[in-house]
């Protein structure tokens, strides 16, 4: 199951000029497609675009028919294909990611009857979005395993595995380096664990690659919506090495936009002599882990 990759805009353009589709739309924010799809005057899916370009990359559903959105399915590494899975708990008012990941496309269980509801409309997601209604409660249905088991390694990961999945899960963290006397610090989003070994990447004409040869000193911070966060501190040592560029690419497709592993402007940078604090709003001691 794929996200077509069209512009939003676009989008609400071609289902304003389609009678069929022109009354399922209801009141919506610049960057989203609201759609009506029972006819009952509220919502059911929402699709919509969180980063630059106007793509479509997340979708909102609403499952139980509160009226509200309590589901979401959105494409973190903008290749299409839907890797975050995110629900809003009975009694909340914000979504929880319940399970990111590239390996692990997409999967959940529990989905509630308003997916069955919903399918009697989904001809003008196949027509207008490529997306089909019937498509996605299978792909559900048939990754539910495999998403609970993702679940459970995330539940039960200690060690450097603990600090892979949050790296991962967060999406984006943080890495400050040393400029002489000055602290620089820029987001990240490239995590990859091989071989029992933690590594980021960059492009080699940076300025972050030019700092970490004179100084290899770093340091990493990331959180979550839950009251919790990492901070790593590391050295982050150049590695040159054309299968860990490979499995890299291969985890985050969007690099390969940019960079390629036959060439020498992507660089793989090791985490070592590591000791990352993971702290929480809800306790009291920091559990530590060093690698």
């Amino acid at each position: 199951m794929e996200i077509k990759r069209i512009n939003v805009h676009e989008a609400k353009r071609r289902i304003k000029k389609d009678p069929e589709l022109s009354k399922m739309l209801v009141p919506s924010g610049w960057k989203e497609i609201a759609l009506d799809l029972d006819g009952d005057g509220k919502a059911d899916v929402c699709f919509s675009c969180e980063q630059l370009g106007h793509k479509i990359d997340t979708i909102a559903v609403d499952l139980n028919g509160s009226g509200e959105f309590n589901f979401y399915l959105h494409d973190m590494d903008h290749n299409g294909i839907p890797d975050t899975i995110m629900v809003v708990p009975e009694g909340k008012d914000e979504p929880a990611a319940v399970a990111i990941g590239g390996e692990v496309e997409l999967g959940f269980i529990n989905l509630g009857v308003k997916v069955a509801d919903l399918l009697v409309a989904e001809n003008f997601m196949n027509r207008e979005l490529g997306l089909s209604l019937a498509d996605l409660a299978a792909y559900l249905q048939a990754n539910a395993a495999i998403m609970l088991m993702e679940l459970e390694k995330r539940a039960e990961a200690k060690g450097i595995d603990k600090v892979f999945y949050y790296l991962n899960d967060a999406g984006t963290y943080f890495l400050a380096t040393v400029d002489g006397t000055k602290p620089r610090v820029r987001p990240f989003g490239t995590i990859l664990l091989d071989d029992g070994k933690l590594y980021i990447q960059t492009g080699k004409n940076k300025a972050v690659v030019k700092q970490l040869k004179e100084n290899p000193a770093a340091e990493i911070c990331a959180s979550m919506n839950n009251g919790t966060w990492i901070r790593i501190e590391t050295e982050l040592e150049e590695v040159d090495n054309h299968d860990l560029k490979v499995k890299m690419l291969d985890r985050m497709p969007i690099l390969k936009e940019m960079y390629s592993a036959d060439d020498d402007s992507m660089v793989m940078l090791q985490m070592k002599n590591a000791t990352a604090t993971f702290c929480s709003l809800m306790t009291q001691e920091p559990e530590v882990i060093t690698f």
